[in-house]
């Protein structure tokens, strides 16, 4: 098992050990896009441009009433978490007077991304971020525009989960808050 931790950290990637008394254990294994071709969904915030890997894209749904400030919607009677690209990535400018929804899955989970714009399928070629860029947590690589641009590839695994844990931390303070007021 050493030897394979060895090899996998070379390729600046992550073994995750889990074990569980009696269910036995889970080895979690993820490395980092290397040079491939995937296809994608070009989406845009402000001047920014994002790829989401097709594969991951359910739907894409406009998002109606912005007054509330909240981060999660009523999907055809299923809750679903969302992240605004534009207040995670600190993207300056005003928002716009429509924003879209785009809905991935990943795990069982799905989650929204909040984006301005819907910009269409895209086959990219991904290219690694440098090692400088390693730790940013939602974004998986990057690709180089037909207008010589950079958009951003975005990590659809680690926005998931992000929104997962945020929606759990969120219940357990409502839980906590509806306790001390019984009392």
């Amino acid at each position: 098992m050493d030897v394979v931790r060895k090899n996998i950290n070379a390729l600046r990637g992550t073994v995750d050990v889990k074990t569980e008394i009696v269910e036995g254990s889970r080895f979690t294994i993820r490395l980092p896009l290397t040079l491939a071709i995937i296809d994608g969904f070009l989406t845009g915030v402000g001047k920014s441009s994002y790829v989401i890997p097709l594969d991951m894209v359910v739907e894409c749904i406009e998002l109606r009433d912005t007054t509330e400030n909240r981060d999660y919607l009523n999907l055809r009677g299923e809750v679903l978490p969302f992240v605004r690209l534009r207040d995670m990535f600190e993207i300056p400018g005003p928002q716009p007077a429509r924003e879209n929804i785009v809905v991935v899955q990943y795990g069982g989970q799905k989650a929204g991304i909040v984006v301005d714009q819907l910009l269409g399928e895209f086959q990219t070629v991904i290219k690694p971020l440098g090692t400088l860029f390693r730790n940013v947590r939602g974004i998986g690589g990057s690709t180089i525009l037909g207008t010589g641009e950079v958009a951003l590839i975005l990590d659809v695994q680690a926005l998931v989960s992000r929104n997962v844990r945020n929606e759990e931390a969120s219940a357990r303070a409502t839980q906590s808050a509806r306790q001390l007021e019984a009392h």
